[in-house]
């Protein structure tokens, strides 16, 4: 009996259903409110006129908006490899050593992805406070002068910080699995062949692990293009500029500036840049299907 056409999009419906309404309509709405621009007539106040691309000329030309992206680039150039790298060998280490104590370990890596980010900014930004870090009281203990570590030089870095430590654990656990699917029997081949530790690890777990290493380096990319809380979380205790991050800057130009038009343009450009950056990153980490 041949199933019927529309049952698979019965099926599909729901998923169908709320993807269009909660991110397929406020893209587009987003498109459409970056065609307006606030425009002042005489004394009055400003009104919402049709611009056409006029927010884009100006999302180009704003240093500000530049700025938050070149930042957001050596944040990601730097805080990415090394997130990886850490979540990589915790997970070779927590793969290699069987024992009551793997659960432990295991759990202690992962907990600190389960303290939502707001939370962990906030206690993050007591550790960083100059006046009430433990770091700092310790160091003029010492005889040091302690470190300001919201300063407008580190606070970039403060930050990156703060996405290691929440991040890792969680990436660990996707390699960590990755690393459990490998069959066993490829392991006791590459023993009787003489394979130590080492060199298991160089030619049977990282080349087995390259397909989930580029998957978490994909959903690294995407989620440094979004980081908005532990910046937004820091900015009352210390030099934490408008355009740190693109969705801080964004985010300010609607709720402070209240120009919610050209926030939208940002936006809209900002998911094109992490579009871009994501195709040229898989473009150069693809591999080519065996013949």
């Amino acid at each position: 009996m041949k199933t019927p056409r529309a049952v698979p999009w019965l099926f599909l419906s729901p998923f169908l259903l709320l993807f269009s309404v909660f991110y397929i309509a406020p893209v587009l709405y987003a498109g459409y409110l970056s065609m307006f621009i606030k425009k002042r007539a005489g004394f009055g106040a400003a009104k919402e006129v049709f611009g056409g691309l006029e927010n884009y000329r100006r999302a180009f030309q704003d240093s500000d908006f530049i700025h938050s992206l070149l930042n957001i680039l050596k944040f990601g150039v730097v805080q990415i490899p090394l997130m990886v790298i850490l979540a990589t060998a915790f997970a070779l280490i927590l793969d290699s050593h069987k024992g009551r104590l793997q659960g432990f370990f295991r759990t202690a890596f992962y907990l600190p992805y389960t303290i939502p980010s707001v939370i962990a900014g906030l206690l993050w930004g007591y550790l960083y406070s100059k006046n009430l870090s433990p770091f700092n009281q310790i160091s003029k203990m010492l005889g040091g002068t302690g470190a300001d570590f919201l300063g407008s030089d580190v606070v970039l870095w403060s930050i990156a910080n703060i996405v290691t430590w929440t991040w890792t654990g969680y990436n660990m656990i996707t390699l960590y699995a990755a690393l459990q699917n490998i069959p066993s029997d490829l392991y006791e081949a590459a023993r009787i062949d003489g394979a130590d530790g080492w060199k298991l690890t160089r030619y049977i777990k990282l080349p087995l692990l390259a397909p989930s290493l580029v998957l978490v380096l994909i959903f690294s990319l995407i989620g440094t293009m979004q980081i908005f809380a532990e910046p937004f979380v820091l900015r009352p205790l210390g030099y934490v500029p408008d355009n740190i991050t693109p969705n801080t800057y964004l985010y300010l130009i609607a709720s402070r500036d209240g120009n919610f038009s050209y926030a939208a343009t940002l936006a809209i450009l900002l998911a094109l840049f992490t579009f871009v950056l994501s195709g040229i990153f898989l473009r150069f980490t693809r591999q080519e299907a065996p013949k």
